[in-house]
C-alpha cells in the first residue's frame, strides 16, 4: 500500500456539549422500575457495574444500578464514564439508538465556522473511489501473518464487521482469533460460548462472532493483561507478549486480532504510551496489518471525528463498509498513519427501530414474535435450542435480544436458520413465558 496522498487538518473551536433528551420509552420504563422497586439480588454496596448478579446473566441489572445509584456511579466513573456505562448497557440490549445518544452526551460541539471549513475540505476532494472493505482487507491480508482490527466496546456494529471477515481470512490461512475481550483467567471457556467466555462476548453480536469463529475452525486466544494494577503501557506490552506467544509456539501461525479503540495503533502521539500493536511489532519484528474501523463509523469517538464522518458521508453515498481509494491506493481519511487501513461504515439504517446490520450480511433475517398476553412482557431473548442443553440457566448468551417492540406489539429478532427457545421477561427480569420456534 502506498502512503497517503491526502490529509485533513483543521483547528477547531469547541463549544458546550450537546444536550439530548432520553428518547427511548423502554429505557424510561427501566428507570421508573429501578427507582421505585428493589430488583432481585440488588446489592447497593457494589462499586462496579455487574452483568452477572449471583453469577447469572441479567442484562437489565446494569441499568438498574445506573438509574438507582446515578450519583454514586457518576462519582466513581465521572459523568463521561457514567455515559459510557449507559451506552454499553444499552448495547447489550440491542438498543443502538440509545448507544449513540449516550455517545453524543460526552461530545463538545464543533463551532459552525470550523464545521463549514471541514465541509469545504471534503467537498474539494476529487477522484476518490471506494472499494469493498471486506474485499480490500482480504486482499491486503494475504501476505500478512498478523492482522489487527479495532472496535468500540459499545458498538456491536464493529463486531458484526469483523464477523464478516472470518470466512475469507480463514481461506487465507488464518487459524487464530485473539480477542481482547476474552476471559484470560482460569475459569475461561474458549472451546464453546458461555457466559464465562468473555465480557463483551455476552453481547449477542459478540457471541455470534465467537460462535462463527469456532464453527469455521478458529482457535480462540485470550490475550488481555490479567493484572488490574498495571499502568497502560504495562497492559499493552503484556497484551503484545501474549499474542507473540502464539507465534513462538506455532511459527507459521496466522492471527486475526480484535482490540479495543487505539490498542492496535502502530504509532503513538504520546511518548509515554506504547500501544499494543507498536509493542508487538518491536517484540516480534512482524509488521501487522492494522485496521481502524472506529473513527469512521456512527458518531465516531469524539466531536471532530463525528464532524469529519458526517461531512464525508454528506458528500459520498456509501451503502456498505468501504475503503477510500485515490490513484489505486488506499487512503486514510482521518490522516492517522498509525493504521494501514481505515474502514468507512455507512450511516446505520433501521427496521422496526433495530439496525439492519444485525442481519450480518444476510446470514440472519427478521423474525417477528408475539409475547404472551396474560402478563406484561418487556424483554425478548432468542437462544439457540442446541445450546440450552449445554449451558445452565443464566449462562446462555442470546443469539439476539431486544426490549424494543414494533407498532403491532411484536418484537423483531434477527436470527439465522435453526431452532430457538424464545423467552419473555418482565421489566424485573422475571421469566414470564417461553416459545419454541424454527426459522427456515
Amino acid at each position: 500500500m502506498k502512503s497517503n496522498k491526502f490529509f485533513v487538518f483543521l483547528v477547531i473551536a469547541i463549544f458546550p456539549s450537546f444536550c439530548f433528551s432520553q428518547s427511548s420509552p423502554q429505557l424510561k420504563i427501566v428507570e421508573e422500575f429501578a427507582l421505585h422497586n428493589m430488583p432481585r439480588f440488588y446489592d447497593s454496596t457494589l462499586k462496579y457495574i455487574n452483568l452477572k448478579p449471583q453469577g447469572d446473566l441479567n442484562y437489565l441489572y446494569p441499568l438498574y444500578q445506573l438509574f438507582k445509584e446515578e450519583n454514586k456511579f457518576k462519582e466513581i466513573e465521572s459523568d463521561i464514564g457514567y455515559n459510557n456505562e449507559m451506552s454499553k448497557a444499552a448495547s447489550f440490549l440491542g438498543d443502538y439508538q440509545t448507544v449513540l445518544e449516550y455517545h453524543l452526551k460526552n461530545y463538545e460541539a464543533v463551532d459552525p465556522g470550523s464545521e463549514k471549513k471541514l465541509h469545504k475540505i471534503i467537498d474539494d476532494l476529487k477522484d476518490i473511489n471506494h472499494a469493498s472493505a471486506e474485499k480490500y482487507i482480504s486482499f491486503a491480508a494475504k501476505d500478512r501473518q498478523v492482522v489487527m482490527i479495532n472496535e468500540s466496546y459499545d458498538k456491536p456494529l464493529h463486531r458484526a464487521f469483523t464477523l464478516l471477515l472470518l470466512g475469507e481470512m480463514y481461506k487465507k490461512g488464518f487459524r487464530y482469533l485473539a480477542m481482547e475481550t476474552l476471559n484470560n483467567f482460569s475459569n475461561r471457556s474458549v472451546d464453546r460460548l458461555t457466559s464465562a467466555t468473555g465480557y463483551f462476548t455476552n453481547e449477542p453480536i459478540g457471541g455470534e462472532l465467537v460462535r462463527t469463529a469456532l464453527e469455521l475452525g478458529y482457535m480462540l486466544v485470550p490475550y488481555d493483561d490479567t493484572s488490574s494494577s498495571h499502568i497502560a503501557n504495562q497492559r499493552d506490552s503484556i497484551q503484545a507478549a501474549n499474542i507473540y506467544k502464539i507465534i513462538e509456539q506455532d511459527h507459521s501461525a496466522k492471527i486475526l486480532v480484535e482490540a479495543s479503540y487505539g490498542h492496535n495503533a502502530k504509532k503513538s502521539l504520546d511518548n509515554n504510551y506504547v500501544p499494543m500493536a507498536m509493542a508487538f511489532k518491536k517484540l516480534s519484528g512482524i509488521d501487522p496489518l492494522c485496521i481502524d474501523q472506529v473513527s469512521m463509523s456512527d458518531e465516531s469517538e469524539f466531536a471532530y471525528g463525528k464532524a469529519l464522518y458526517d461531512a464525508y458521508l454528506d458528500k459520498f453515498s456509501i451503502y456498505a463498509p468501504c475503503v477510500a481509494m485515490l490513484d489505486g491506493a488506499a487512503i486514510n481519511i482521518t490522516n492517522n498513519d498509525a493504521y494501514d487501513v481505515c474502514v468507512i461504515h455507512p450511516h446505520t439504517t433501521y427496521k422496526d427501530n433495530r439496525p439492519t446490520w444485525l442481519s450480518l450480511g444476510g446470514l440472519r433475517h427478521v423474525v417477528y414474535v408475539k409475547p404472551p398476553t396474560e402478563k406484561k412482557a418487556f424483554l425478548v431473548q432468542a437462544y439457540y435450542d442446541y445450546e440450552t442443553n449445554l449451558n445452565g440457566p443464566g449462562k446462555l448468551v442470546p443469539a439476539d435480544q431486544t426490549y424494543i417492540n414494533t407498532n403491532n406489539d411484536n418484537y423483531a429478532l434477527f436470527l439465522r436458520k435453526g431452532k430457538y427457545l424464545v423467552t419473555f421477561r418482565d421489566v424485573g427480569y422475571h421469566l414470564i413465558g417461553k416459545l419454541n420456534i424454527e426459522v427456515n
